[in-house]
Protein backbone atom coordinates (compact mmCIF):
# COMPACT_ATOMS: atom_id res chain seq x y z
CA UNK A 1 0.00 0.00 0.00
CA UNK A 2 1.22 3.70 -1.32
CA UNK A 3 1.52 6.01 1.86
CA UNK A 4 -0.28 8.95 1.29
CA UNK A 5 1.95 11.83 1.14
CA UNK A 6 0.52 15.59 1.04
CA UNK A 7 2.25 19.24 0.51
CA UNK A 8 2.70 19.08 3.88
CA UNK A 9 5.05 16.24 3.93
CA UNK A 10 6.82 17.54 0.44
CA UNK A 11 7.65 21.20 2.27
CA UNK A 12 9.04 19.65 5.23
CA UNK A 13 10.99 17.34 3.39
CA UNK A 14 12.60 19.98 0.92
CA UNK A 15 12.88 22.57 3.79
CA UNK A 16 16.37 22.73 3.28
CA UNK A 17 16.26 23.38 -0.23
CA UNK A 18 16.05 27.10 -1.42
CA UNK A 19 12.86 28.63 -2.67
CA UNK A 20 13.93 28.67 -6.00
CA UNK A 21 15.51 25.76 -7.86
CA UNK A 22 17.91 25.21 -10.16
CA UNK A 23 18.05 22.24 -12.45
CA UNK A 24 20.76 20.07 -10.50
CA UNK A 25 18.55 20.98 -7.40
CA UNK A 26 15.23 19.78 -9.23
CA UNK A 27 16.98 16.67 -10.45
CA UNK A 28 18.52 15.62 -6.88
CA UNK A 29 14.49 16.39 -5.13
CA UNK A 30 13.10 14.14 -8.13
CA UNK A 31 15.62 11.20 -6.57
CA UNK A 32 18.14 11.60 -9.07
CA UNK A 33 16.65 11.30 -12.49
CA UNK A 34 19.01 12.10 -15.22
CA UNK A 35 19.49 16.17 -16.24
CA UNK A 36 18.24 15.64 -19.26
CA UNK A 37 15.21 14.06 -17.77
CA UNK A 38 14.30 17.04 -16.01
CA UNK A 39 15.04 19.38 -19.36
CA UNK A 40 12.70 17.26 -20.93
CA UNK A 41 9.64 17.75 -18.03
CA UNK A 42 10.03 21.17 -18.41
CA UNK A 43 10.13 21.10 -22.52
CA UNK A 44 7.37 19.18 -22.35
CA UNK A 45 5.37 21.48 -19.99
CA UNK A 46 4.82 19.05 -17.56
CA UNK A 47 7.09 20.98 -15.04
CA UNK A 48 6.83 24.70 -15.06
CA UNK A 49 9.45 27.01 -14.64
CA UNK A 50 10.20 30.97 -14.16
CA UNK A 51 13.04 32.10 -16.09
CA UNK A 52 16.03 30.31 -18.11
CA UNK A 53 19.64 31.64 -17.51
CA UNK A 54 22.73 30.18 -19.03
CA UNK A 55 21.50 26.56 -19.47
CA UNK A 56 19.89 26.57 -16.19
CA UNK A 57 15.99 26.66 -15.70
CA UNK A 58 14.74 27.99 -12.19
CA UNK A 59 12.01 26.28 -10.66
CA UNK A 60 10.33 27.60 -7.77
CA UNK A 61 9.86 24.67 -5.30
CA UNK A 62 6.11 24.97 -4.59
CA UNK A 63 5.59 24.51 -8.34
CA UNK A 64 8.22 21.39 -8.02
CA UNK A 65 5.70 19.94 -5.19
CA UNK A 66 2.88 20.96 -7.30
CA UNK A 67 4.43 18.61 -9.92
CA UNK A 68 5.51 15.53 -7.76
CA UNK A 69 1.14 15.93 -6.37
CA UNK A 70 0.20 16.22 -9.67
CA UNK A 71 -0.96 13.75 -12.55
CA UNK A 72 1.95 13.80 -14.43
CA UNK A 73 3.97 13.00 -11.88
CA UNK A 74 1.39 9.81 -10.55
CA UNK A 75 1.72 8.07 -13.39
CA UNK A 76 5.46 8.92 -14.81
CA UNK A 77 7.02 7.45 -10.96
CA UNK A 78 5.65 4.18 -12.03
CA UNK A 79 8.50 3.71 -14.92
CA UNK A 80 11.61 5.68 -12.53
CA UNK A 81 13.69 3.58 -10.84
CA UNK A 82 13.51 6.22 -7.93
CA UNK A 83 10.65 8.03 -6.60
CA UNK A 84 10.22 10.61 -4.04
Amino acid sequence: MEKIRNRQYYESRFAKYPDVLDTEQVRVMLGGIAIATVWKLIRRGHLRYIDYLEQCYLVPKDWLIDYILGEHYAKYKKILSVQV
